[in-house]
């Protein structure tokens, strides 16, 4: 059975990852799940992935040791476990590009939820509401994409009125 997931159930599930880890990062995350994490050399267009070894039921990450953002490909790869672990998800993305598109992009919103919280933008405010997406992506040390991902979704999903959150972050979001 493939479960759906929603923008809106990915950052709640989220959310309640955080609340129950007590944190955000995703190197105490692993820590804390017994996932290893492991660098190696995996090419120019892997950034990592999320491995399982069934003789062992171990999980691992591997991340390519040569890319930058390396806490956002950790949380990206978290997210295709909390959300995906169910799925063998090597045979079915032989089946479908529209799936793997679907389970990337969400495993992508995972990880910008995870990453940088509603709360973590609203405490910040006063600092970067003149801040433009890039400025912002540099902020909080996020790839600028992930960053769009972050705002396009707290636009759907307001922590707050959008009366109280000053125009710039507005317009950005």
């Amino acid at each position: 059975m493939i479960l759906i997931y929603t923008n809106k159930t990915i950052k709640h599930k989220t959310q309640e990852i955080i609340k129950k880890f007590c944190n955000n990062d995703p190197l105490e995350i692993c820590a804390d799940l017994n996932i290893p994490i492991l660098e190696n050399d995996l090419g120019q267009k892997l950034n990592g992935f999320l491995q399982y070894y069934e003789e062992e039921d171990q999980y691992i990450i591997q991340i390519s040791k040569n890319r930058a953002y390396k806490k956002f490909i950790i949380a990206h790869e978290l997210g295709h476990y909390f959300l995906h672990k169910q799925l063998n998800t090597f045979k079915m993305l032989n089946c479908s590009i529209t799936l793997e598109e679907k389970l990337e992009r969400q495993a992508d919103i995972f990880a910008a939820e995870l990453l940088i919280t509603d709360r973590m933008i609203y405490d910040e405010l006063p600092y970067i509401k003149h801040l433009s997406n890039i400025q912002l992506a540099s902020y909080f040390k996020i790839p600028t994409s992930v960053m769009n991902l972050k705002l396009e979704q707290m636009k759907f999903f307001p922590l707050h009125d959008s009366n109280n959150i000053p125009n710039m972050i507005l317009s950005i979001i």
